[in-house]
């Protein structure tokens, strides 16, 4: 689901349409005055009417979509829902394709992939060029398992706010499909985003709307800016076989579900510690 997000949503487009035919990727557009990029003939694009900001707003958006990526399965063998400014890969000594590998490589009626969250180092990388593979331009990420979303399903589920957590019991955090999460990949365009973001859920007199969406819309640029800048604090980048044994154990033994949210959850695991990004994903997109 998208509003006015040109960039992320042609990389989206670009990137899935090379490994399934665009009548099966839905975009569903937030209002008919959102921006469009060109090139997304072919896809299935349901305009619907604008989601005014109100309590509930954010919360109310992800019951929409569980409801239709939880219908979508009723046709199709393997859905794959997820923000616009998140891309699947699969680990490129395995396969190239990750709808195909998830196919024939994989049962679990629900997977949540590895997230990687992309970090523009300002102190290293020089701003992003849109025209170039983002792999390879930015060569760093950090740990956030906040975004090993279970987003890869063959059954029907309520997902979280975020899509974070869902309903189902089980848990099957792959080792092969990484989820890469974009949102910090060039500051400038962080920047620009999050202030549009942030002003879409405030009131008149400028003050966040109660019960809205999580504090990540209601972060300014400037909470944007110290983050980037906390990377360069902590000092160079870390060298990793990009397995994060320790991660993963720490994920899977805190799983456990949430009577009050009634949905399955793991525990939150971010630092300020980046890791360089192998070779091996660099020109994937």
């Amino acid at each position: 689901m998208v509003r006015d997000e040109e960039f992320f949503l042609k990389l989206w487009v670009d990137y899935y349409s090379r490994f399934v035919p665009r009548r099966q990727l839905f975009i569903l557009v937030d209002g008919e005055d959102s921006t469009l990029p060109d090139g997304l003939e072919g896809c299935q694009i349901v305009v619907l009417p604008h989601s005014e900001v109100g309590p509930g707003w954010d919360r109310r958006r992800w019951d929409f979509l569980s409801h239709f990526a939880s219908a979508l399965t009723m046709r199709f063998d393997v859905v794959i829902g997820g923000d616009v400014d998140e891309l699947i890969v699969v680990d490129p000594e395995l396969e190239t394709d990750p709808v195909r590998f998830i196919l024939e490589q994989t049962s679990e009626p629900v997977i949540s992939p590895f997230a990687v969250e992309i970090v523009h180092r300002t102190d290293l990388e020089k701003p992003l060029n849109a025209a170039l593979p983002i792999l390879g331009q930015r060569r760093y990420g950090r740990i956030n398992v906040a975004y090993c979303k279970p987003c890869i399903h063959r059954v029907p589920l309520k997902w979280s706010t975020g899509q974070h957590f869902s309903d189902h019991p089980d848990l099957c955090l792959s080792r092969s499909l990484f989820l890469f999460h974009l949102r910090y990949v060039d500051r400038d365009m962080l920047l620009d985003r999050q202030g549009k973001r942030s002003a879409r859920i405030r009131d008149e007199m400028g003050k966040p709307v109660p019960d809205a969406a999580g504090e990540g819309w209601k972060k300014s640029t400037d909470d944007m800016d110290r983050f980037l800048a906390s990377f360069v604090r902590r000092g160079a980048p870390e060298e990793t076989d990009f397995s994060f044994e320790w991660q993963r154990r720490r994920f899977e033994k805190s799983w456990t579900f949430n009577e009050e949210q009634q949905n399955y959850q793991h525990t939150r695991l971010h630092n300020r510690r980046s890791y360089t990004i192998p070779q091996k994903f660099h020109g994937l997109f």
